[in-house]
């Protein structure tokens, strides 16, 4: 079996973390957020993948490679132009030979049982099969119904409360999905096509699309404060990952003054130093950030390169762009963006 990870959107949720890196690139512990997903689909026996690529493409190859190192095979293709989620799967359709294909967004973290889900898959003869994850109010999002058999009866985007039914379970695509050759050679090729919008309701409506209802974790990391939450997951074993649970993470290279105090639920990117007296908790430091004497983050995520001066104090959902320099004094709190290489002037 062969994977598509689906990498090429431009994160524009997730600025200003994403003006410098592809959004599945950024740090979730020790590793990038795909780099997880890599992981758990090599832990299922999918070991041959081809990331669809757009915005930044570079990045991702660069750091995996052919995938060798990882013991799977690794290739890429880039989208021409934005062809939206099926049209990107329908793009890489020449690197695929298989008759089954996980198809998988590049901005979720999960520990869904791939097994089950292509056991369940098999036993209908669906040409394709969507995990379903719940969620306690579904206004959010696209709201999947399905019929008894558990094929898709239809999809509600964004209902509204009178549309729902009392007691029905309020299931949401999940972002995985295992599709038949033949479901993907439907796709219409070399033209911007929505998988969720025109191809799986397609397939609904011919009663070949099964929903796969799982109460595994599963995170839409698509914004810098689920950025954190999913950092923070991991750290805390919230989900099982290759990376080891622990009280912090410290990356390679970085240093921390004996005075300053890490933790509880803190990471540390590579070459991070953090000065006496600092205090950093529930939050995530980007690689090569300095923190200076006294300064106080909790709740805040710095990308890399960030310099934090002395005494300043940033917590309760701060987010700070790579280069940016914080000056000494400085008081940040609440959803408060710092855009990239920008500086806050001290005492602010």
């Amino acid at each position: 079996m062969q994977a598509v990870i689906l990498v090429g959107g431009e994160g524009t949720r997730m600025r200003p973390l994403s003006d410098t890196r592809p959004k599945p690139m950024l740090p979730v512990v020790d590793r990038p957020l795909v780099a997880h997903q890599l992981d758990h689909l090599r832990r299922h026996g999918v070991t041959d993948v081809v990331f669809s690529c757009g915005y930044r493409p570079d990045a991702v190859r660069r750091h995996f490679g052919d995938g060798s190192s990882l013991g799977m095979r690794l290739r890429y293709v880039v989208d021409p132009e934005p062809l939206g989620t099926g049209g990107a799967v329908r793009h890489a359709a020449p690197l695929l030979t298989s008759d089954e294909v996980v198809v998988r967004n590049g901005d979720i973290l999960t520990d869904l049982d791939l097994g089950e889900l292509v056991a369940a898959h098999r036993e209908t003869g669906a040409l394709g099969t969507i995990a379903l994850t719940p969620v306690p109010d579904p206004s959010a999002f696209g709201l999947v119904r399905l019929r008894p058999d558990r094929r898709v009866e239809a999809f509600l985007e964004k209902p509204r409360p009178e549309e729902l039914r009392p007691g029905e379970p309020f299931l949401i695509n999940a972002g995985t999905y295992l599709l038949r050759r033949a479901a993907l050679e439907a796709i219409p090729a070399g033209r911007a096509v929505s998988i969720e919008r025109e191809t799986f309701p397609a397939l609904a409506a011919s009663g070949r699309l099964l929903g796969f209802p799982s109460a595994a974790y599963w995170r839409d990391v698509g914004t810098p404060e689920a950025l954190l939450a999913a950092n923070l997951d991991v750290l805390s074993g919230a989900i099982r990952t290759d990376t080891p649970p622990g009280d912090r993470y410290v990356g390679p290279g970085a240093e921390i003054d004996r005075a300053a105090v890490i933790g509880p639920l803190a990471v540390l990117g590579p070459g991070a130093r953090v000065a006496a007296g600092a205090r950093i908790e529930r939050s995530l430091i980007g690689e090569g950030s300095r923190i200076g004497p006294g300064a106080c983050i909790v709740g805040t995520v710095l990308g890399a390169g960030v310099a934090v001066g002395e005494g300043a104090v940033l917590e309760a959902g701060v987010v700070v762009g790579d280069g940016a320099d914080i000056g000494p004094g400085v008081r940040l709190r609440g959803a408060t963006y710092v855009a990239t290489g920008e500086r806050v002037s001290a005492g602010a």
